[in-house]
């Protein structure tokens, strides 16, 4: 165990987004208003000693799995960010290639083939900022010695994908690099014993409440990645700044409007509180409904005001998962903080917050309390690199796990990172990366594969 994991944050200070005293909740994203687009070029290329062994059929599965209708995952961001954000294809015929690069497979150098996958582009006619925000590479995964199935830069516009011998795309290995291009880090959990914030200690594996903490596309993103975006407008996440009782929606689904997360300061720190229920009206074909595995009350410590980086306070002993890991209260003597969930299940949750040990009413309602203002969104920061992650399990090249998968039927565990040895070049020449440690993160994928 490492020391109490609300210490030693000040690196985080620096890009910490600082909470408004006073504000207003941001507007609703209307129905009939466009979503942000980002216009991804998905780029298939080949070495000079290793190709796909189907470069069309690579091609036909990523147009599906990128750009395929709700269950793609342009529908999935479609979906978490209430119509607010959407990937589009750059290109026409949705994905380019294959180009042939002029260079060898190994060793593993992800800069050189987004540098080298860009060029190959721009001889295509395909210029970066003019014709497209973000590229994605598909390369070719067998005899691969890159340590990851995926690859991406956090904050940015670079993903990178290794295609196995099955020529298929990993929707949730996308999903989860495209979060780290929204500038979402891993998502960790801390032990807090009782639910007592004093004896929080960080805590091995991950939150399994977000694409980016090993839940694959089976759940939405935490509270704390959705507020980062601004994803819960009209008053949907709301700052706790008196003593209240709330009643929370589900964080997907359900009603419409309502208060779907709370923001509560904790000294330097913020913590969020959120209401997890199956949401029937989102379902993939692979992964069922979203959020089917995980109810209750969930909460997270947000460092410093970063979003990007909360982590999951988890009461209970061991890696919980689904809704083993609920709370039902929590407390923080030092700063006069104490939640307490009075009723959670069947789509709502009573929550009351005491704030400088103000005992919360038993009535919910937020507004008559002066809880009105919104938390304000993450401020994204122009391009960063893939996060080194250190102490992960080792993880397996997508050739290998696809085999694995395709003799199993319970979930398997596959590893995106990367090594970040060498700098990640945009197409504008902007460095992404410096040297660093082998990138490595686990998360889960589905033991059948996507049809």
């Amino acid at each position: 165990m490492h020391k109490r994991a609300r210490t030693g944050l000040a690196t985080a200070a620096a890009t910490a987004a600082v909470l408004a005293a006073i504000g207003t909740a941001a507007p609703a994203h209307a129905a009939d208003e466009t979503p942000a687009r980002n216009r991804v070029l998905v780029v298939v290329v080949d070495f000079k000693d290793a190709k796909h062994s189907d470069p069309d059929a690579v091609k036909q599965d990523a147009r599906k799995e990128y750009f395929g209708g709700s269950q793609s995952i342009a529908g999935y961001y479609t979906k978490v960010s209430q119509g607010a954000f959407t990937y589009v294809p750059a290109a026409k015929d949705e994905v380019v290639g294959p180009y042939e690069l002029d260079l060898p497979q190994n060793p593993c150098n992800a800069g050189d083939v987004n540098k080298a996958a860009r060029a190959a582009a721009l001889a295509d006619g395909y210029t970066e900022k003019e014709d497209y925000d973000s590229i994605s590479v598909l390369q070719p995964g067998t005899g691969s010695d890159c340590g990851w199935s995926g690859l991406g830069s956090v904050p940015g516009p670079n993903t990178w994908l290794q295609i196995g011998d099955d020529s298929r795309t990993s929707k949730s290995a996308t999903v989860h690099e495209f979060g780290h291009n929204q500038g979402y880090s891993h998502h960790g959990r801390d032990e807090c014993p009782g639910g007592d914030l004093s004896r929080c200690t960080t805590g091995e594996g991950y939150s399994g409440k977000t694409p980016m903490g090993s839940g694959g596309v089976g759940v939405g993103f935490a509270a704390p990645e959705l507020i980062s975006r601004s994803w819960l407008p009209g008053g949907q996440a709301v700052t706790v700044k008196k003593s209240a009782t709330f009643t929370l929606s589900p964080l997907y689904g359900g009603a419409a409007g309502g208060v779907r997360a709370l923001d509560i300061p904790l000294g330097k720190d913020r913590l969020v509180v959120e209401y997890r229920h199956e949401d029937p009206s989102y379902t993939d074909a692979e992964d069922g409904n979203l959020d089917a595995a995980i109810e209750g009350v969930h909460a997270y410590l947000v460092p410093e005001g970063n979003y990007n980086s909360s982590r999951l306070i988890d009461p209970t002993p061991g890696e919980g998962k689904g809704k083993e890991d609920a709370v039902t209260s929590l407390t923080d003597a030092t700063n006069k903080v104490r939640v307490k969930v009075g009723r959670s299940g069947g789509g709502s949750a009573t929550v009351s917050v005491s704030l400088g040990g103000v005992p919360a009413p038993d009535a919910a309602g937020s507004t008559k309390h002066g809880n009105t203002t919104a938390p304000d969104p993450k401020a994204q920061g122009g391009e960063g690199a893939p996060a080194s992650e250190k102490g992960t399990d080792a993880g397996t090249p997508a050739a290998t796990a696809d085999r694995a998968e395709k003799g199993t039927g319970t979930q398997d565990l596959a590893e995106t990172g990367g090594s970040s040895a060498t700098p990640l070049i945009a197409g504008t020449g902007a460095v992404l990366a410096a040297a660093g440690a082998l990138f490595l993160y686990t998360f889960r994928r589905r033991g059948r594969r996507h049809v």
